[in-house]
């Protein structure tokens, strides 16, 4: 008797402790997960995304991008993970520790990855996150939550159906329950686990680079002028060159717009050479490349003239030509103003400057660049312009042809190609210098076929992560003011934003939660939690999902690991320099901030410290994005002058060295690597 009385209290207590147990929450499911796939061997996972669709009838849109995501070959490699669970819980509780993202095979990034941006969804009992960086292509993930996670009585949660690994292999199930056990987490402190497969970002660059190494390199004439004359002028001979771009099938031509060519002075810039030539396009007519499996490369569905300009330094050639400097303009500018503005600084430190139009910009093919020299003729050059009507409006915008329509089935597709294609023509490009260029018509290469370097602005800095990703022919580049993902950019940045609000209005039925505006209800990384997300909220960070989940094989953010961290095959670890500035208003600092997370590219960054000056600046300078072609007026050409130092600088190093070249320019790491 006085064992079975001491036995009593022990027995109570584990009564007790089940009954709390039972009445504990669970997780009663988690995605993404390998069950909303199914198998297919012609794609690289080895899978394909089979989502249910929704009422098509009541949400045409939602089934049209559904479509989409349902040729993809896994799930983002930012997942908008969702757990959803029988009754409310404390989001405190869920903690890097406690709920969290590991790779079921070892990479060589930190893991486990925590949840971040959490948003709670009370009425569904759901709790929606991203991990806290993004994950690598075509592995396989699992997600992870412990019955650390408290319910909202302070509960454990407990193991429910979705704490099973149905259909897993043996070995996949071994080794997550290795891994488990090294993070000392026991089997019965899994309250819910789910095995997902991310997706391909990078093969379709990669394999379009193999089919442009497969055939013979282009070749840029320099002819283009009336009659095939030559096209390459001696700076000292120019007097002015005004552009008129086209800007309505209509009415073609705008207003001519005078070039800066005080900035390109003939002591620092020779000539200028305008040239073309042909490249291979994968676009189709409607502004996308069609989707293929991805065993399968995509195919050349035309050949476009692609336009380039080049600036030649003064002084005394090199004995293997001038080292080359690719630039790449921004969002709605083009080949011709800006590459101007910085021209003359890589000239000084004897790079030739060569530039495209990115896919969709510089207005319509009809427009001219008029060359005026003193006493001659003018002469008058297609100005190479790659926009056109996409809308049937009448118009041309400024960056229209770009993407796809904002309606229709590829609405969400966006400038995820435009931005792959763009990329693709720069590849070609650098293969047309590899095989001699010779600009100035004397028999012999001016540009030197092996040290190219790459720098880009704004949109020039994202698709510049691309290329620099998947291209090791490019010795260094200058990635200034990048971010990503784009639909990230339009919603937390004042001059998109109405674009986005034009786009939910659309919708049928339309998502516009405000009159005026969207409350999207997502919190930054590192933000609280958002416990009580607005009316429609969710439906737009679905939307945003899709949007993101469309763009990474154009998202510099999902390029970013491939850059250092993780290679591509065949690539070694690429020098690049990131110029970021702080209180960028186009480019908002968080969308920088995902880019330099996911590659760990915090070393190799530059910040340029606008707080420290912008209030002794007049208002126009209120946005810091354009720091790097800040070259006139006085108030700030001291600013664009450092930061177009540093590029050339890094370039001369070989993209060994970073260098301050400003008090307001600060390192985020030792500069020499």
């Amino acid at each position: 008797m006085p064992a079975l009385r001491r036995s009593i209290p022990a027995v109570l207590a584990a009564v007790a402790f089940w009954a709390a147990a039972a009445g504990a929450a669970e997780v009663r499911s988690l995605s993404p997960s390998d069950r909303l796939t199914v198998k297919d061997p012609a794609q690289l996972t080895g899978r394909r995304v089979a989502l249910a669709l929704p009422d098509c009838a009541a949400g045409p849109a939602t089934c049209d991008e559904i479509r989409l995501l349902n040729q993809l070959d896994g799930f983002s490699v930012n997942p908008r993970v969702a757990i959803t669970l029988s009754a409310p819980i404390q989001l405190e509780s869920v903690t890097r520790a406690n709920a969290f993202i590991l790779p079921v095979w070892s990479e060589p990034l930190a893991s486990p990855i925590g949840l971040a941006q959490l948003v709670w969804d009370p009425e569904g009992h759901r709790l929606y996150a991203r991990p806290e960086r993004t994950l690598l292509q075509g592995r396989r993930y699992a997600i992870v939550v412990t019955t650390r996670v408290l319910d909202e009585a302070g509960r454990p949660l407990r193991p429910g159906p979705a704490a099973r690994l149905a259909g897993e292999s043996r070995v996949v199930q071994a080794q997550l329950a290795s891994q488990l056990q090294a993070l000392k987490i026991r089997p019965r402190d899994v309250a819910a686990l789910s095995v997902f497969t991310t997706q391909s970002v990078t093969a379709g660059l990669e394999q379009i680079r193999a089919i442009v190494e497969s055939r013979p390199a282009p070749v840029v004439r320099f002819g283009i002028a009336p009659g095939g004359q030559r096209s390459v002028f001696a700076r000292e001979e120019i007097d002015g060159i005004e552009l008129r771009r086209q800007v309505a099938t209509a009415r073609p031509l705008g207003d001519p717009v005078k070039l800066p060519l005080a900035l390109i002075p003939p002591a620092e810039v020779r000539s200028i050479g305008f040239g073309r030539f042909s490249s291979q396009s994968f676009l189709s007519p409607e502004g996308h490349i069609p989707a293929t499996p991805t065993r399968t490369a995509p195919g050349a569905i035309t050949e476009q003239d692609v336009h380039v300009t080049v600036f030649l330094p003064a002084g005394t050639m090199p004995a293997e030509g001038w080292p080359v400097a690719l630039f790449g303009h921004g969002f709605t500018n083009d080949r011709h103003l800006v590459p101007m503005l910085v021209a003359g600084t890589m000239a000084r430190h004897g790079f030739a400057t060569v530039a495209i139009n990115v896919v969709g910009h510089g207005g319509g093919p009809e427009g001219t660049l008029t060359v005026l020299r003193p006493g001659r003729d003018p002469v008058v050059l297609p100005a190479g312009g790659r926009g056109l009507d996409r809308d049937g409006d009448g118009k041309i915008g400024l960056a229209e042809g770009v993407g796809t329509l904002n309606s229709g089935p590829l609405a969400l597709v966006s400038s995820r190609d435009g931005l792959r294609q763009t990329t693709a023509d720069l590849m070609q490009l650098v293969r047309a210098i590899r095989g001699g260029l010779d600009v100035d018509g004397d028999g012999r290469p001016d540009l030197d076929r092996e040290h190219i370097y790459y720098f880009g602005q704004s949109f020039g800095g994202i698709y510049g992560t691309l290329l620099m990703a998947v291209d090791p022919l490019l010795r260094a580049g200058v990635l200034n003011v990048p971010g990503g993902p784009i639909v990230e950019i339009a919603r937390q940045a004042a001059p998109f934003r109405p674009l986005v609000i034009e786009q939910l209005k659309r919708r049928r039925p339309s998502l516009l939660n405000g009159e005026s505006d969207f409350v999207e209800s997502i919190p930054l990384y590192g933000q609280p939690p958002v416990r009580v997300p607005a009316r429609g909220a969710l439906d737009i960070q679905a939307l945003f999902d899709r949007a993101e989940w469309l763009s990474q094989p154009a998202n510099p953010v999902a390029f970013a690991p491939y850059l250092h961290a993780v290679p591509l095959s065949g690539m070694q670890p690429r020098p690049v320099l990131y110029q970021i500035a702080l209180g960028d208003l186009t480019v908002p600092n968080p969308t920088s901030d995902s880019l330099i997370r996911a590659g760990e590219l915090r070393p190799v960054v530059s910040i340029y410290h606008h707080e420290r000056v912008v209030g002794t600046l007049p208002e126009r300078f209120k946005n810091p994005h354009g720091f790097l072609v800040w070259v006139t007026p006085a108030e700030v050409a001291s600013i664009g002058r450092a930061a177009q130092e540093q590029v050339a600088r890094f370039f001369l190093s070989g993209g060994r060295s970073i260098e301050r070249t400003d008090e307001r320019f600060e390192l985020a790491a030792p500069a020499a690597r």
